[in-house]
């Protein structure tokens, strides 16, 4: 989030000059310093209450939730083992984490000093408990499968120290340990979504649950025994809204607070000095998929020529309007698993020309394309459109069909198409095997490559932070390379707050609250 935005404006002092005479003389005058406005400072004052949107929940326990705007709520009253940071970066939260060299197993020694909000302390044995809790949770739970790789064993050293083991070694592993744990003491039993402890959470967060009316709010009260800093903030009001679509007009009337929101939302508010603007990167990917069955596509140099084709410079600033960042693999750029030094496609139709001759297309045999496009996605359609230009520039024969989601999805499942514009929302595991590698589930691209398998394979199972990122390396020097698909740019979000809303916000994709208790409300 951004400071409240203060406008300097620097002073310009224009001097004249002039002739005099040799023998007339003159006292150089002392040059009258230029002062810089201070802006004043604003110290943080405690209190006030946040107004946050909230969907009405089925459930207030955090490992029953399905809802995302009911999950952000439950993210102040529930810490995490682990917590992902502004790098898409695994951070310990609530204790050390020491995995194992065969990536089998991790030891995990809690932080001292820490407690549920009804002074309990936190235990070892609350862990496991939570991690049987979602083995019984349904199958839409948000953390259900978080908990997919955890083996039912567990060695328990004393209330701190845990050791749990994995099924098979995973290189993300310590993302999944990202879940909210819930005290033994108070849910034991709590299997009914919707039973009074269900609906009154006792967490170990920043803030503790107060009281919930399902028509109207939920309210939450600073928790005086947590370990983190103390917010300034202290109390919370989540405001029932319908759903997603009503947030944003529940923030034009200031009945909420603050929303997280999308390009095509967020842009109306720049230069509106009453709202907030804290943009934060996010793992949504576009790129242009090739469809394999098309043999023609089994030609490097065709997917080089498309890929030479496209002014992705020009569409982070016209289509995407900046709020995007240029990416030539599946990475994101601001990833700490990002690799840079990969092959690079920029904008180059005499070389893209070149390819095509190369491959075998001239204007007595010219290449002839299906582009496939969504109709409810403004980006990939305008996406669509330029490359539908530059190709027929090409001397490329294009035909483009823009249809509703739900036919596009069928024709992708059908093969009906020879390219198209897609998007994924990448885990921040950044584990692509589900994208790329081919076996006997085809993956949406018909493609399929064994060199591609191995490399993905390796970076699934790669132990420890330096083999993981040489394997990551590996398979985007390899994707760069080979070009099974054309990266765009990964979409950044945004988190849009009233003016009174103050202090340096950093909002991460999973936690737009990450660091609330810097936030605090102009009096």
């Amino acid at each position: 989030m951004k400071c409240l935005l203060i406008i300097v404006v620097g002073l310009i002092c224009l001097t004249g000059c002039g002739s005099a005479k040799e023998e007339i003389s003159v006292t150089p005058l002392t040059p009258t310093p230029t002062i810089t406005p201070v802006p004043p400072t604003i110290t943080p004052s405690a209190g006030g209450a946040l107004k946050i949107p909230m969907h009405r929940p089925l459930t207030l326990n955090p490992l029953l939730n399905a809802d995302v705007s009911v999950d952000y709520a439950l993210k102040l009253v529930f810490e995490p083992l682990m917590t992902i940071d502004e790098q898409f970066k695994p951070s310990p939260n609530l204790g050390t984490f020491n995995f194992a060299s065969d990536g089998l197993s991790v030891s995990i020694t809690l932080r001292d000093g820490l407690y549920w909000s009804d002074g309990a302390p936190i235990t070892t044995d609350d862990v496991t408990f939570s991690i049987d809790f979602l083995r019984d949770a349904p199958d839409n739970a948000i953390y259900k499968h978080n908990i997919d790789n955890i083996s039912p064993y567990y060695v328990i050293a004393d209330d701190k120290k845990i050791k749990l083991t994995f099924l098979q070694p995973f290189s993300g592993m310590a993302y999944q340990l990202c879940f909210p744990i819930i005290p033994r003491h108070y849910y034991e039993g709590e299997t009914d979504a919707a039973s009074d402890k269900n609906m009154k959470p006792l967490g170990n967060g920043l803030f503790v649950f107060e009281s919930y009316d399902n028509t109207k709010l939920m309210i939450l009260l600073l928790n005086s025994s947590t370990y983190r800093k103390k917010p300034y903030i202290d109390s919370i009001e989540a405001i029932i809204v319908p759903n997603s679509e009503s947030e944003l007009n529940a923030f034009d009337q200031r009945v909420i607070d603050l929303v997280s929101s999308e390009i095509a939302d967020w842009s109306k508010y720049h230069g509106n000095r009453a709202t907030n603007i804290d943009e934060f990167n996010t793992m949504f990917y576009d790129f242009i998929g090739f469809n394999f069955k098309n043999d023609a596509f089994a030609n490097k140099k065709l997917r080089q020529a498309l890929a030479h084709s496209m002014n992705v410079d020009d569409m982070l600033s016209v289509i995407y309007l900046g709020h995007a960042v240029r990416s030539y693999t599946p990475v994101n750029p601001a990833s700490w698993l990002y690799e840079p030094n990969t092959a690079k496609y920029d904008l180059n139709l005499d070389y893209a020309a070149n390819l095509l001759a190369e491959a075998g297309y001239t204007s007595q045999e010219p290449l002839s394309l299906r582009l496939l496009v969504n109709e409810e996605n403004m980006e990939r359609v305008k996406i669509c459109e330029s490359l539908e230009q530059n190709l027929t520039r090409l001397g490329v024969n294009v035909t483009v069909d823009i249809t509703d989601f739900d036919t596009y999805v069928s024709k992708l499942d059908a093969g009906e198409f020879d390219v198209f514009i897609g998007g994924y929302s990448i885990s921040p595991a950044q584990e692509l095997s589900f994208m790329l590698k081919s076996g006997d589930t085809p993956n949406i691209f018909n493609y399929s490559d064994e060199n591609m398998n191995k490399l993905l394979t390796a970076s699934f199972i790669a132990t420890g932070s330096v083999s993981w990122q040489k394997a990551m390396s590996d398979l985007q020097i390899y994707i760069a390379e080979e070009l099974p698909v054309i990266s765009l740019a990964f979409r950044k979000s945004a988190m849009l707050s009233d003016q009174k809303i103050l202090g340096a916000k950093t909002p991460v994709e999973n936690n737009i609250f990450a660091n609330i208790n810097a936030w605090y409300i102009a009096k």
